[in-house]
């Protein structure tokens, strides 16, 4: 049995301005019972949805800006990585064109010391003569390696790479430095070895025809048809008719002609202060004022002028006297 104070009825008399009808509106007495839980619960659930959407909402903000800080952490750390990688590349760069440099100064040293062995050194037809000219004129020479390659894959990280980038660069610059003092030292001995090679052409130092046979030697001797002492000014080489002759030094031809006594001549003029003169030739092969190289064919063996047979007068002279041509003679260019 419902009780009696729930059957109750309320009206409420709604009153609008003047002119207008009045409105009433009857509820049950229960509704005052029922509604404040109602709006307490109502009011307790919206309470407790806008706490956990609050709470939703903080927890989503905590997260994105951890996510927010790991992002520029991460950026950060990619723009270092990316600085280093571009500091790297511009050391292997910058050691790439030291490199270079570096050969090209080398390659300069390499032909620097080519010349100066080439001005210094004889050929004396040994293995090792040739192996140097086989190798431009060293006797050594590296040979770059192949494409055939392999090894265990080891990779080296940044670190590593910027520091022996350094050291490389430092080994470098020490190399370079080195490299300048012994270019310059070999420009110094190239100069040098210019001079001494020039003086070693101008020097009459090899023999002046096939023939090594002596029949007179320089000095004092009977003279050939006197049979008196005499002195001779040269050595004399046996020999046949025909026999070349050669300019036994770089020079230029300062004479050439007949002479009753020296018959077909030749005098060449060379430098410091040496002159060559050869004489009975069957035939001369230059002209006044030629310009001769060391072992040029300037004429033929012959018996003209006073001569008692086929051979060569060979005369050396320095500063105008002449001297003893044995001491100039060298076996290795002879």
């Amino acid at each position: 049995m419902i009780p009696h104070r729930w059957t109750k009825k309320l009206t409420f008399l709604i009153i609008p301005e003047a002119n207008r009808q009045v409105r009433r509106l009857q509820f049950s007495a229960v509704w005052l019972y029922v509604l404040p839980p109602v709006a307490l619960l109502l009011g307790a659930s919206a309470a407790v949805l806008v706490q956990t959407q609050s709470a939703a909402l903080q927890a989503n903000g905590d997260m994105k800006a951890e996510w927010s800080a790991e992002r520029a952490a991460h950026e950060r750390t990619l723009e270092a990585k990316n600085t280093e990688i571009a500091k790297l590349q511009d050391e292997v760069v910058r050691l790439s064109q030291e490199a270079e440099t570096f050969a090209a100064k080398m390659a300069a040293l390499q032909s620097l010391e080519r010349e100066i062995l080439s001005l210094t050194e004889a050929d004396d037809g040994t293995p090792a003569a040739e192996a140097k000219r086989a190798n431009g004129g060293v006797a050594g020479r590296f040979v770059p390696a192949g494409s055939a390659v392999g090894g265990q894959y080891d990779p080296v990280d940044t670190e590593e790479a910027l520091r022996l980038s350094k050291t490389t660069h430092g080994d470098i610059e020490a190399m370079s430095v080195e490299a300048e003092r012994l270019e310059g030292a070999l420009q110094e001995a190239l100069q040098e070895a210019e001079k001494l090679a020039s003086l070693r052409r101008g020097t009459p130092s090899i023999f002046p025809t096939t023939s090594t046979t002596v029949t007179s030697s320089f000095g004092y001797r009977k003279d050939p048809f006197t049979r008196r002492s005499a002195y001779h000014k040269g050595i004399d080489f046996g020999g046949d008719v025909g026999d070349p002759i050669f300019a036994t030094a770089d020079g230029q031809v300062a004479r050439t002609g007949y002479d009753r006594a020296m018959g077909n001549y030749i005098y060449v003029k060379h430098g410091n202060g040496f002159e060559t003169v050869y004489m009975h030739l069957s035939k001369s092969l230059v002209a006044k004022g030629q310009r001769v190289k060391k072992g040029d064919r300037i004429g033929k063996l012959g018996s003209t002028g006073r001569s008692t047979g086929p051979h060569l007068h060979y005369e050396v002279h320095k500063n105008g006297e002449p001297i003893n041509p044995k001491r100039y003679f060298s076996s290795k260019e002879g």
